[in-house]
């Protein structure tokens, strides 16, 4: 299985300690997005979420590097769904370097780990109304829109609409980028 993904921009690789996983999650996880918001609840157990992530045959996380300079810039979370039939990918950015691309691309190197290493036939995504990035981000790299749910989403004092977004494998498979990823 291969486990590091590298683009153009950026490459996902294994988070190299509790502590780096751990300082990614409590300065994202308090900077308040049109997700998830501020989710103290998250900054607190992310120790916890270490140990469950090491023993875990379903979930996934990786750091999201710059390939210029090494940077850490985020962090891409995989889940196999029920039935090992689906998957997501789940992309956070730090807010200083959003806006380039680079969420993007660590949602299209997520994609190459999921369909590659597991049976899947789809994968699923799902945002908020509120958060236009992700929307836009979601089709960029091939999702289509699958549904919503009216309400459903408590983020920053608020209810709001969850939208959700598929891709096929067979979709996957039509898509060129693919083939320049870097696999090691």
């Amino acid at each position: 299985m291969y486990t590091t993904y590298a683009g153009q921009q950026v490459r996902i690789r294994p988070f190299a300690s509790e502590a780096e996983f751990a300082a990614y999650v409590r300065s994202y996880a308090v900077s308040p997005n049109e997700h998830l918001g501020i989710q103290w609840d998250v900054a607190a157990r992310s120790a916890s979420e270490w140990q469950r992530l090491a023993t875990s045959m379903d979930s996934f996380a990786f750091a999201i590097e710059r390939t210029d300079n090494g940077e850490f810039v985020g962090l891409e979370y995989c889940g196999i769904g029920r039935w090992q039939l689906t998957a997501f990918p789940a992309t956070g950015i730090i807010p200083a370097q959003m806006s380039r691309g680079f969420g993007r691309e660590a949602k299209l190197l997520a994609m190459c780990f999921l369909f590659e290493n597991f049976p899947l036939e789809s994968l699923w995504a799902d945002t908020t109304a509120v958060h236009a990035r992700s929307r836009a981000g979601l089709e960029a790299v091939g999702f289509r829109p699958a549904g919503s749910t009216r309400l459903s989403h408590f983020v920053r004092g608020r209810y709001v609409d969850t939208h959700y977004f598929q891709l096929m494998r067979s979709e996957w498979e039509q898509m060129d980028y693919r083939h320049a990823v870097v696999r090691s």
